[in-house]
């Protein structure tokens, strides 16, 4: 008996396992030596660039408040 990984969630199981047991996807009978070896894939998600897309970077808090800062000041001293 050998494992090998499901190819659509990737959970480990037997070679002689007819589904997945984790989400009942049909597992083939012919696998090449090369699918029953394969690690888990991984999926790497690249966030984008920028102060406002999906995260805030810290340098961009820094430029914010010292624009504020700039702001408040003339606003006070006018």
């Amino acid at each position: 008996m050998a494992l090998i990984y499901c190819p659509e969630c990737g959970v480990q199981l037997s070679d002689k396992a007819e589904k997945c047991p984790n989400c009942a996807y049909p597992i083939n009978k012919e696998f090449s030596p090369i699918q029953k070896t394969q690690e888990r894939p991984q999926i790497i998600v690249k966030s984008k660039d920028g102060c406002f897309l999906q995260t805030l970077n810290i340098g961009c808090v820094i430029v914010l408040i010292i624009i504020g800062i700039i702001i408040l000041t003339i606003s006070i001293l006018s």
